[in-house]
């Protein structure tokens, strides 16, 4: 696709090295080509283009925050073969070291790219004029929206459990390109400032992002750039939208969340539909599924995902596959595969496929991120951030409605419910099922203070039990050591 041609971003600009007092320490060579670089419109896309590649690093969204650490820590992943020798197998325990270390590059990693988006913010102001108008509000929307994004996964991280203790300082909130170092906010105050960027993201992208009316626009533009295409591989207007009602119901307030959740229902559903049988078993209308073109991660409804065309070298062949060693492989159990899903008939089976390992043993392993050989298919190289799904599950929370959990139910191809009794149980389920290598269900648990965590690699084995305290991460000690 020509607009992942763009050249990368800022490879010597602007990139935090060990705490916050480094983040903007630049010399002059490197502020004569930032200047130079937002002489034009074309240089500002490839500036925002260069954050959400960005994004893609092993320490962020290429890993840490979907596929790995999270994961990993939700307890999906039998981490206890080979005896004490898995890669993952003291995060898996909680080692408060083996956590801090998980983190502590992702920390350094966001607050850089804050750093460069804050650098891009000020020059839609400084440089407006080589901008179009519709230019100015998508790029400052987006990148408005990405600084909020990443702020509010350094509060899941670092900040309390929001419904105890809203009032503990936590993380600085970083929006301007001040050198000095910023006090830490309250996760209350965290909160507030995301969702101020994220009503000033919305009300920019309401006047100028096309998602609105022509949708995802997922073909190259035949007669000119391809700025405002593929707009679900962006932080769009609607995506928007549906962050701001994870944040809000990350913090308790049920009524925004529910207010947002229902825009994103009502407006999107018909650019985001849930996934057919046929596009999840990769076939036509009719005939034999084809695994080369199987979409296992369910794209018709991901409002939001990153293009990583080293998806499968870097994810899967790192993280998932069966030639891997026992000790490196992320997988579970074939009966806690067997247990996940309640209905044989369920569509998220496809995510896992038997295979062979390098010992020869047979077994289930994850798939989801696996090579779809069939690469013309846009979904062969998606990371999924924010998908449809979540908005139903946060609308079936906020009412209480078994018949909202019944739209996902059915759309996966399990038996419907009958009434509410035992509904909290089945969004539980329904997170359990539906985030898989998305690193999202570990914060369900936080937000909920849950401290008895199913082994779900193994169900028949005895909870994990942890305290409050677990969810927290330590600060990185360099910024301990700034902050004395």
């Amino acid at each position: 696709m020509n607009k992942y041609k763009l050249a990368l971003l800022l490879a010597v600009l602007l990139l935090g090295t060990t705490s916050c007092k480094e983040w903007l320490k630049v010399n002059s060579e490197d502020r004569i080509m930032e200047d130079a670089l937002f002489t034009s419109e074309s240089g500002f896309y490839t500036a925002l283009n260069g954050i959400y590649i960005d994004l893609l690093n092993s320490n962020l969204y290429g890993q840490t925050l979907t596929a790995s650490t999270f994961d990993v820590l939700a307890q999906y992943y039998d981490t206890s073969k080979p005896l004490n020798t898995h890669t993952y197998v003291y995060l898996a325990n909680y080692d408060r070291q083996k956590m801090k270390d998980a983190v502590k590059d992702t920390w350094t990693k966001a607050y850089a790219l804050i750093a460069n988006i804050n650098t891009l913010l000020e020059h839609c102001e400084t440089n407006r004029d080589v901008l179009s108008d519709k230019s100015w509000h998508v790029i400052k929307g987006e990148a408005i929206a990405l600084r909020a994004m990443l702020h509010f996964e350094m509060l899941r991280i670092f900040g309390p459990i929001y419904k105890y203790e809203p009032g503990k300082a936590c993380i600085p909130y970083v929006n301007d390109t001040e050198r000095e170092v910023k006090p830490l906010q309250t996760a209350a105050d965290a909160v507030a400032l995301i969702t101020e960027d994220l009503k000033t993201a919305e009300d920019l992208l309401a006047d100028a992002d096309p998602i609105i009316t022509d949708g995802k626009l997922t073909t190259d533009n035949t007669t000119g750039n391809n700025n405002f295409r593929y707009r679900n591989q962006r932080l769009n207007y609607f995506a928007v939208q549906a962050l701001a009602a994870r944040v809000y119901l990350y913090a308790g307030d049920t009524n925004d969340a529910l207010t947002y959740a229902d825009k994103v229902i009502e407006k999107a559903s018909k650019f985001f539909p849930f996934a057919t049988r046929e596009q999840v078993n990769g076939q036509a209308t009719s005939g034999a599924a084809a695994t080369s073109a199987e979409d296992r991660i369910f794209s018709p409804e991901i409002l939001f995902g990153l293009y990583h065309s080293k998806r499968t070298t870097d994810v899967f062949d790192k993280l998932f596959s069966y030639k891997l060693e026992a000790k490196n492989v992320l997988k579970m159990t074939d009966y806690g595969v067997s247990e996940l899903y309640e209905d044989e008939g369920d569509l998220r089976k496809c995510q896992w496929q038997t295979q062979r390992d390098t010992e020869g043993n047979v077994g289930q392993f994850f798939v989801k991120y696996g090579d779809v050989t069939d690469s013309g298919n846009e979904f062969a190289n998606l990371i999924p951030l924010i998908r449809m799904s979540e908005m139903y599950l946060i609308k079936a929370e906020c009412t209480k409605d078994y018949r909202v959990l019944n739209q996902i139910r059915k759309a996966r191809n399990i038996p419907q419910l009958k009434s509410n009794i035992g509904l909290d149980g089945h969004i539980e389920d329904e997170y359990i099922r539906e985030f898989i290598g998305e690193g999202q269900l570990f914060w369900y648990y936080k937000r909920k203070g849950v401290t008895s965590l199913p082994r779900l690699y193994n169900p028949g084995l005895e909870d994990v039990k942890i305290t409050n305290s677990t969810y927290v991460f330590d600060l990185p000690d360099s910024e301990q050591q700034l902050r004395k």
